[in-house]
């Protein structure tokens, strides 16, 4: 029995080793990818790009700095190998991370309503830009502070010493609030004004083209005539809502026949994909909010529980702690496969980086 039982426990062991290893390797790799496709593509080196530059950071410091000790402490339990200074930094870092990636989130839910709410308001200048990606880092600092202070080295492990119960209790609550509720809260906010936008200007779109006199017709043979003559390039940063209303007044059928049948459909039609693409960027920074909100809620949730509930007595609390610990980490990998999924130019940025890596390891 005892030899079944030591078997099966190596199986589990096995399994979530090769679940780490899975993360680790898509972590490093997509967000690393992210980071070059943006530096690397001079089009996609813009203000809005940059935040998503920082959320890949916090992620790709999750999977190269948090993943490997969280693998090397389990193999070595209930022994702690890593001496006082990492104590004091390795768990309050994995904290940082997560708090950061909430707080970029919602600076780009924040730019997202101020360029589809207010499109005339000018885009974030590269300081300010600066400015708001330092702020999510100093405020991810500040909410760990305690934590760091919390802990300490004790007969040879890294525990938690608070000088009262109720100020972990505090600390937790405080982390779910900051860390997560209130971000989400933001989130929600702007992405539901934007959506309302959006589905606003749809509509006026489609009255404008009433009203205008264009039939379906007309319409369909001036789109297929100006995707051939007027190939708009796809924006390689998130678009703004702010050329949806001047789409009329600023497009032109420069390289084509001027001809009055096609040339409002022509004008509707670059409005349209303006809105199209807008759009479709949204949903994709939808999908990486609700991931996120979706990955980080078992770790939330089993926290609460133990410091609120009776989760402190749970037979299961160490596996339920492994699998939030789990889930944290995949939500620092699935961004990349996102992106991939959803943005035309980030999958073909990663095609070609994987190319010419691929050329330059096979010239050797």
């Amino acid at each position: 029995m005892a030899n079944s039982t030591d078997t099966a426990m190596t199986g589990i062991q096995a399994t979530e080793y090769t679940f780490f290893a899975i993360i680790f390797l898509c972590g490093i790799t997509g967000n690393t990818l992210v980071c070059l496709v943006i530096s690397q593509t001079p089009r996609m080196r813009t203000t809005r790009n940059f935040l998503l530059v920082n959320l890949a950071v916090s992620d790709l410091m999750v999977a190269l700095l948090c993943i490997p000790f969280d693998i090397a402490l389990k193999v070595t339990y209930p022994v702690w190998p890593l001496g006082a200074a990492m104590c004091k930094l390795l768990w309050p870092a994995m904290t940082l991370f997560t708090n950061c990636s909430a707080a970029t989130l919602a600076a780009i839910s924040y730019d997202r309503y101020r360029a589809v709410i207010y499109p005339w308001k000018p885009r974030f200048t590269t300081i300010q830009t600066t400015i708001i990606i330092g702020s999510t880092w100093l405020m991810s600092l500040l909410l760990v502070l305690p934590y760091i202070l919390a802990l300490k080295m004790q007969d040879g492990n890294c525990v938690e010493d608070w000088p009262i119960p109720l100020a972990v209790k505090l600390y937790t609550m405080g982390l779910f609030i900051f860390q997560y509720a209130l971000p989400l809260l933001i989130i929600g906010f702007a992405y539901s004004m934007v959506a309302l936008k959006l589905r606003e200007q749809a509509s006026l779109l489609a009255r404008n083209r009433q009203a205008s006199g264009i039939s379906e017709s007309a319409y369909n043979k001036a789109k297929n005539a100006s995707s051939k003559c007027m190939e708009e390039p796809e924006e390689s940063e998130l678009p703004s809502s702010d050329q949806l209303s001047a789409a009329y007044a600023r497009t032109s059928l420069k390289h084509c026949p001027k001809d009055s049948s096609t040339n409002k459909p022509s004008k509707a039609r670059q409005e349209e994909k303006r809105l199209k693409r807008t759009t479709k960027i949204v949903k994709m920074l939808v999908a990486v909010v609700l991931l996120y909100a979706i990955c980080l809620l078992p770790n939330q949730v089993v926290w609460l529980w133990y410091e609120f509930g009776s989760g402190a007595s749970w037979p299961y609390l160490d596996k339920f702690l492994t699998f939030g610990s789990i889930m944290v980490y995949v939500n620092s990998c699935v961004n990349p496969i996102l992106y991939a999924g959803m943005n035309d130019e980030f999958r073909k940025g990663f095609v070609r980086i994987l190319k010419c890596h691929c050329k330059h390891r096979g010239s050797y």
